[in-house]
């Protein structure tokens, strides 16, 4: 058997598991993450040493090695700097995911006092239903005209003037 079927067979199995796996994440999900108690990823050396990583590296080692014909050196060192390579984009891919993590940061009710918003709804008798950023996130908030002013247009801009016993005020 040549060594160009050898790094083919190395490359369509490592391609494989790769699927394999990539469909099994998205289908079962992937659970395996170390998360601290302050919320910062473990990202550490042994993310790069482990299945995922030597599957990464194989796909690039063996289609590289594969697609460089020739048995010189020159061809072995380049796929293994390509094998490096894609375990490096795997390892810089789970710190972007990790910034992806949104951690809900809950905030007091006080902190919501000069936050515009947009009316989504009129509920009558000067209350109304705005969309406003809460929480790292679009929110409905209940709110009343505090300025005496009942007919906000839906979609207007307002801002919340004020909070007493649990009711937010707009002007």
């Amino acid at each position: 058997m040549d060594t160009s079927r050898i790094f083919l067979i190395i490359a369509l199995v490592s391609t494989g598991v790769f699927l394999l796996q990539f469909v099994i994440s998205i289908f079962f999900g992937d659970v395996d993450v170390d998360v601290d108690s302050d919320a910062s990823a473990d990202t550490d050396v042994s993310s790069v040493f482990s299945f995922k990583g030597l599957i990464h590296f194989l796909i690039g080692f063996g289609w590289t090695r594969f697609l460089i014909q020739g048995a010189s050196w020159v061809s072995y060192i380049g796929a293994f700097l390509v094998g490096i390579v894609f375990v490096f984009i795997l390892w810089y891919l789970y710190i972007l995911a990790f910034r992806l993590q949104k951690i809900r940061k809950p905030e007091n009710a006080n902190q919501l006092v000069g936050r515009s918003g947009y009316i989504y709804a009129n509920r009558g008798n000067g209350n109304y239903i705005i969309h406003t950023e809460r929480d790292g996130a679009i929110r409905e908030l209940d709110v009343v005209s505090g300025s005496g002013k009942k007919d906000y247009a839906t979609n207007e801009k307002v801002t919340i003037e004020g909070y007493k016993n649990n009711t937010y005020y707009i002007g």
